[in-house]
């Protein structure tokens, strides 16, 4: 249990029943993100995929998800270790609106 001097952010579990196709269908300004396999950016020349990135991530404000590619990168990058090393510590200010006061927050 963390210190009262080191609070944490409050974790709520997403809940094991939710129907996330349904979530996504009924509610308007949800959208699925554009998905592409990393076979068919193997196809594409670099001026296709900035025009890619372009439409959907920048113009679009949207993400762009790439099935596979953590296939093709290197299994360190990014792991559980490289994340808790990286960020295990870091905190976040955050401003308690009652009494104007601040603290810091970590994720771990």
């Amino acid at each position: 249990m963390p210190a009262a001097s080191h609070p944490q952010a409050k974790f709520d579990p997403i809940s094991p029943d939710l129907d996330l196709r349904s979530l996504v269908d009924e509610v308007p300004n949800l959208k699925w993100a554009q998905r592409v396999s990393i076979g068919q950016l193997r196809g594409l020349g670099p001026q296709e995929f900035e025009k890619l990135v372009l439409m959907h991530v920048i113009n679009g404000g949207k993400p762009l998800v790439i099935e596979g590619l953590d296939a093709v990168l290197p299994k360190w990058l990014f792991s559980s270790e490289w994340l808790e090393k990286k960020y295990d510590k870091k905190g976040e200010k955050r401003l308690d609106p009652v009494d104007s006061s601040t603290a810091i927050l970590t994720a771990l």
